[in-house]
C-alpha cells in the first residue's frame, strides 16, 4: 500500500459522520452522537432561539436544550422527507412556541435581497458596524414570525420551501411574510438613518 492511499484512508477513517448517520446512532441511544450533533448545530441553533425569544439569552438557552432533549427522543421517528438540519430547526421552532406559552404570553402574529443589499455602500469598517447595529434594531422591531423568515432564509441558508417546512406554512406564507418583512425593515432602516442624519447635523 502506498503511503498517498494509506494517508487518504486514514483521512477516511477519521472523517465525522454526517447528520443522518448520527441521528440513526442517537435513535439507538448513543449520547457521544448526540453531542456530536449538539456541537455541530448548537451556534446556529442558539441564534434562531435568542431572535425568536426577543434577544433574552436565558430562554434560548433553554429552548436549545429543549430541542436537543426532544431530538433525542424523537430521532426514531425521522424518516428522511427533510434534511436533518431542517428537521432540527422545525423541532427549534416549535419548542420556541411552546416556550412563549409556558410563560403566557401570546406567540406573535402578523424576495428579500441578501441582507449586504439593504444597506447603502459601505466605505469603512466603522460605517459597517453602524449600518450593522442599524440593522439588528431594525430587526428587533419586526414580529417574531416575520423574523423568523429572515433568519432562516438569510442567516441559516434554508431554501423557501424547507423555511415553510420549518415553520408549518405554506410556501406562499412564506413568500408573503418575506415581502411585509422587506418593506418594514426598508421602513424601519429609512427612520434610523434620518434619526442618525438629525443628529450629526
Amino acid at each position: 500500500m502506498s503511503h498517498i492511499s494509506a494517508e487518504r484512508m486514514g483521512q477516511h477513517v477519521h472523517e465525522a459522520p454526517d447528520d443522518q448517520t448520527l441521528l440513526t446512532r442517537i435513535a439507538r441511544g448513543d449520547q457521544d452522537a448526540l453531542d456530536l450533533l449538539y456541537a455541530r448545530h448548537r451556534p446556529r441553533l442558539w441564534r434562531y432561539a435568542w431572535q425568536q425569544m426577543d434577544r433574552n439569552s436565558s430562554w434560548a438557552e433553554e429552548v436549545v436544550q429543549d430541542t436537543f432533549l426532544a431530538i433525542w427522543t424523537a430521532a426514531r421517528g425521522y424518516r428522511g422527507d427533510a434534511s436533518v438540519a431542517t428537521w432540527i430547526f422545525r423541532i427549534a421552532h416549535h419548542q420556541t412556541q411552546k416556550a412563549w406559552r409556558a410563560q403566557g404570553r401570546q406567540v406573535h402574529e402578523v424576495a428579500i435581497d441578501e441582507e449586504s443589499a439593504l444597506l447603502a455602500p459601505i466605505e469603512s469598517h466603522e460605517a459597517a458596524v453602524v449600518a450593522r447595529l442599524a440593522l439588528d434594531e431594525a430587526l428587533t422591531q419586526l414580529s417574531t414570525k416575520h423574523r423568523a423568515v429572515l433568519e432562516l432564509l438569510f442567516f441559516h441558508g434554508f431554501s423557501l420551501d424547507e423555511v415553510a417546512l420549518i415553520l408549518d406554512i405554506p410556501v406562499g406564507t412564506v413568500k408573503s411574510r418575506l415581502s411585509y418583512a422587506r418593506r418594514a425593515l426598508h421602513l424601519e432602516m429609512s427612520h434610523v438613518a434620518a434619526q442618525e442624519d438629525a443628529h450629526d447635523a
